[in-house]
């Protein structure tokens, strides 16, 4: 199923620099180099871009939660902008933000006002460059047809068909071919029921894509994938060839549990138990040349032995919640439970509770989450690990959820300078937020709105600053250093807005808002204000003083 040219015959995506390059192999990413680059010709444009996005980093995946001004502005922006540094852009914010849907929309955008105005080249190559995972090439292909029509231009086929090739194997057949969007949402998964649920299409299937874009398989066992996924999408699947092994134990694990054929003439009953056994016969019964270790086991030679991305995409086939509710389903999960990746222990922390897990399981739980190496390696930020906090109720976990959150903090970028954060209190995520953030200033000042300073301790795990900060005087204010690089106000709504002289960065986290700040920069403003929180949140304002320190600092 081979369309256009051969992979070696275009432009590899690495080709397009990122935001930060400044073309010395090992730099530090940054913004500086984009900003340069974009002030010889639409600076302000690229500068609006940013401000929009980086306003809504917290949606994450929602952007159907955007305001409607938000969405068009941000499509119009890509339609319209540069090729010298849109790729760049759209780069990263697809690797370096959890903004995964808006890149791919973003994308679109691009290549569309191209092919628009009739101009050539980078289509293909942008397209691809923002695919990287699996159910993207679905998802960007949904969008398209929505916005654009069933047409599907050569580049973009092209593009995705590249896309394809270097990203469908079993785990991700396995993981991500059934029509779910697999979106990371943030605090706007608490508004679902307001928006109507997701706002956006249903990625096509694995055999959708292929049909539409007819990729050039790398080899034979990815071209019998294709195949097979084609089949399934369409229900003729007769035989899973022997190159797909992992697909294979899916699928007899799947005829097992549905039982012995029915009779022709009875009424089929539905096989309850079909993606339960599939899913975990792909990650527990992994076939390996000694026969079948224990689940526990196979796992623990997976971490070690597997990249991070084939491990978290065999993961992603098992049905935790789905599991946990039948009456089997601890004995069959509870050796996989202490080999999870911690973000899936970290959510499910009080299902496995609720659930009942063995007391040699639950230590084994507390010592991942509170070594460090395992902490540094996932990337969770703190407020993850205060939300499993919240979460649970049983007192075993709090040892280890406030080492864990401790040493999420080297997460949390470092700020120069001197910072005054303010918080509103009533709410465990504004404190953790605002305290997690002032441990990493250079030096801060942490106030209760309208009441007194709360003392920091350094090297102090925010949990436990947040019993602290619950047992701590604060209704009288106390004085506080004059001299501020900037403020962060950490609030449920503005009602009166700061008189400051100094840059402010104002999260509102109130769900329904009646007014909302406008979430952005103007051009030279010293103001921002964002909805929502998440670990993103902390990176905003060193992305946002890289970007346009200049503007802020009235340069």
């Amino acid at each position: 199923m081979a369309v256009g040219r051969a992979p070696d015959e275009w432009r590899d995506a690495a080709c397009f620099p990122s935001p930060s390059a400044d073309d010395q192999p090992g730099a530090d990413p940054g913004l500086g180099a984009l900003r340069s680059r974009a002030s010889r010709g639409g600076g302000a444009v690229i500068e609006e871009l940013y401000r929009t996005v980086l306003a809504r980093a917290a949606y994450q995946d929602a952007f159907f939660a955007w305001p409607r001004r938000d969405r068009e502005r941000y499509v119009r922006l890509l339609r319209e902008a540069d090729p010298a540094w849109a790729p760049g852009f759209l780069r990263w914010l697809r690797q370096e933000t959890p903004m995964r849907y808006p890149a791919l929309v973003g994308a679109a955008a691009f290549a569309a006002g191209r092919l628009e105005r009739g101009e050539h080249g980078m289509s293909r190559q942008v397209i691809t460059s923002v695919l990287d995972r699996a159910d993207d090439p679905g998802h960007l292909l949904a969008y398209w047809a929505v916005a654009h029509g069933p047409s599907l231009p050569k580049p973009v086929k092209r593009g995705v068909a590249d896309a394809v090739t270097r990203l469908y194997d079993e785990p991700a057949l396995l993981a991500y071919d059934d029509g779910g969007h697999h979106f990371e949402l943030g605090f706007v998964r608490a508004d679902l029921p307001r928006h109507g649920g997701i706002g956006t299409p249903r990625p096509l299937r694995f055999g959708e894509v292929i049909k539409l874009v007819h990729p050039r398989a790398r080899d034979r066992g990815q071209g019998d994938l294709f195949r097979y996924a084609l089949a399934r999408r369409h229900g003729k699947v007769r035989t899973v060839p022997e190159t797909l092994p992992l697909v294979r134990s899916w699928a007899a694990d799947a005829g097992r549990a549905a039982g012995p054929a029915t009779p022709r003439g009875a009424v089929a009953k539905p096989a309850h138990h079909e993606p339960l056994a599939g899913s975990l016969r792909v990650v527990a019964g992994l076939r390996s040349g000694s026969g079948h270790p224990p689940a526990g086991q196979q796992l623990a030679r997976l971490r070690r032995a597997r990249t991070r991305e084939h491990r978290e995409t065999l993961l992603a086939a098992l049905p935790l919640v789905d599991l946990l509710a039948r009456p089997d389903g601890l004995a069959r999960l509870e050796p996989l439970i202490p080999h999870l990746p911690l973000s899936a222990l970290l959510a499910h922390l009080r299902r496995f509770d609720a659930a009942g897990i063995g007391f040699e399981t639950a230590m084994a739980i507390a010592a991942r989450l509170a070594d460090p190496a395992e902490v540094r390696a996932s990337g969770l930020g703190p407020l993850r690990f205060a939300a499993a906090w919240g979460a649970v109720d049983s007192r075993r976990w709090e040892p280890a959820l406030a080492a864990g959150a401790r040493h999420s903090l080297g997460a949390v970028p470092r700020l120069p300078g001197r910072t005054l954060v303010v918080i509103e209190p009533r709410s465990d995520t504004r404190i953790v937020f605002g305290l997690a953030l002032a441990q990493r200033c250079e030096d801060a000042d942490v106030v209760l709105l309208g009441g007194g300073r709360f003392p920091l301790r350094p090297d102090e795990s925010p949990l436990h600053a947040l019993i602290r900060w619950h047992s701590t005087d604060l209704r009288t204010a106390t004085p506080v250093a004059a001299r501020h690089d900037r403020v962060v106000c950490v609030t449920e709504q503005v009602l009166d807005e700061p008189d400051v002289d100094v840059p402010l960065y104002v999260w509102e986290t109130r769900r329904h808002l009646r007014h909302e700040h406008e979430p952005e920069f103007a051009p030279g403003s010293r103001r921002g204000y964002f909805r929502g929180l998440g670990d993103t949140s902390f990176r905003i304002i060193p992305w946002w003083e890289e970007l346009v320190g200049d503007d802020q600092n009235g340069g």
